[in-house]
């Protein structure tokens, strides 16, 4: 994706309290940091919800330090960190790829995956991270920001419905062995 930016400390006021964040763009040298940080927080948003075989399946598919490594230098791929007094928050992945059916614009850009670690949730961090995705979508000359959201996610869909996403579409997502429902949400920039 080219582009790269300087982290960017900021201080974010949530409903609960303010932090003292930085923004950056991962490196490879993040890989281990990415995988351990990516099952985490994927396992605290899903497990209660899934089959322990299932979330296995995909964690092990999904998160492992080598393939974090591998997706980290591919050029159509941006992780972003965030990290409170150099703390990792949360992180989100940006990627240019072939968009959903329904997804709208000329140059679309996916919203792969945001998550936010468990104690940081409430302050700010996913607002953040949204923002700098808007930032760097705009930035890159994308006219769409667009993500999958499992249906079930009621306060994902919360945080994007208040952000201006709305539902374009559908799409399957198979977790483990389950084939799940995604809603296909777009925001035009």
């Amino acid at each position: 994706m080219g582009r790269v930016f300087s982290p960017v400390p900021m201080t974010v006021s949530g409903s609960r309290r303010a932090l003292d964040l930085t923004l950056r763009i991962a490196t490879p040298s993040d890989a281990a940091l990415l995988a351990e940080l990516g099952e985490r927080t994927f396992r605290e948003t899903f497990a209660a919800d899934n089959r322990p075989e299932d979330m296995a399946a995909y964690l092990a598919a999904s998160y492992s330090p080598a393939l974090q490594e591998r997706e980290l230098r591919e050029p159509h791929r941006t992780f972003l960190i965030a990290e409170a007094g150099g703390t990792p928050a949360g992180f989100a992945l940006l990627e240019e790829v072939k968009p959903e059916p329904g997804v709208p614009g000329r140059r679309p850009l996916h919203v792969a995956r945001l998550y936010v670690d468990r104690p940081f949730q409430g302050a700010g961090v996913g607002a953040a991270l949204m923002q700098r995705c808007l930032d760097e979508a705009r930035a890159r000359g994308h006219d769409v920001l667009w993500l999958g959201v499992w249906e079930r996610n009621f306060r994902a869909r919360a945080f994007y419905a208040r952000w201006g996403f709305t539902e374009v579409g559908e799409t399957m997502f198979p977790l483990g062995g389950d084939l799940q429902r995604d809603l296909v949400l777009a925001i035009p920039l």
